[in-house]
């Protein structure tokens, strides 16, 4: 089942492990067979960190449910795009902002000091997943770019796996008909396939590009930040994919967990 890279180069050089979580470490309120075993097991030897596009959501929720689940983990290994796109209107000086998204999106945006605005005074757009979205904030939103304001989302993902083999839209959805409405692309996307969040684990961890493992089961987003980063990655898929020097494959996370102790 595996391509390309070897596992004994993990020895050589990596350091961290960053782990995307729908569909990786768990689906719904259930951590997937192995997740646990496979975590404990990692930390043995690297630093594990956990990244998830998901923005409805604060980090802080992520975190309680990982380790509600017994994935063990600190706060500060957990990356949402929610608290990406808090950091990077900060680092960005983008202020005064009309929010499409959850309650957990605007606590961390306001958490970070910006200032929301409910209306379409607003100078700037701000798009997360909201399950609330409404032909009413399509027209705001448009109004705000029509007036020259910043448009900046958490991801363009089409759609996320809720449990029992049930897809629901995702941001990438509501992106959509906001881009419509205003002809107009975004001037920012937060989360994977961009390499932002990425980054911000390789500062923060201080790991370089080629010290990082991405584990993930989208070639389209997970695969894709990474080889935008030039790290290694790991896909938890069954399906054929375009084969590449810095992929390899695994049917699921036991395989790996089995391929890993029998290399220590």
């Amino acid at each position: 089942m595996m391509r390309r890279w070897k596992m004994s180069e993990l020895n050589e050089k990596i350091k961290l492990f960053a782990f995307d979580l729908d569909g990786i470490l768990y689906i719904g309120d259930n951590a997937m067979p192995g997740a646990v075993e496979l975590v404990n097991h990692l930390r043995e030897k690297y630093q594990v960190v956990f990244f998830t596009n998901n923005s409805s959501k604060t980090s802080r929720q992520v975190h309680e449910k990982l380790n509600k689940l017994r994935i063990e983990c600190a706060l500060n290994e957990v990356y949402t795009s929610s608290s990406a796109t808090a950091d990077y209107l900060k680092e960005s000086g983008i202020d005064d902002v009309y929010v499409v998204g959850s309650k957990g999106f605007r606590e961390e945006i306001r958490g970070h000091g910006i200032r929301i605005v409910d209306d379409d005074s607003a100078k700037n757009l701000v798009v997360g997943l909201d399950f609330d979205f409404s032909y009413d904030k399509i027209a705001i939103a448009l109004s705000i770019l029509l007036k020259g304001g910043k448009f900046i989302v958490c991801n363009k993902d089409r759609s996320f796996h809720a449990g029992e083999n049930k897809f629901l839209p995702g941001c990438g959805a509501i992106v959509g008909a906001i881009s419509a409405a205003a002809d107009k692309k975004p001037d920012f996307i937060v989360g994977k396939p961009n390499t932002y969040i990425l980054s911000k684990i390789s500062k923060d961890f201080n790991v370089e590009h080629d010290e990082i493992v991405v584990v993930g089961d989208s070639y389209e987003s997970d695969i894709k930040m990474a080889l935008n980063y030039k790290s290694k990655s790991i896909l938890i898929n069954n399906n054929d994919y375009i084969a590449h020097e810095d992929i390899i494959v695994f049917k699921d996370l036991k395989e790996l967990l089995n391929y890993r102790r029998r290399e220590k």
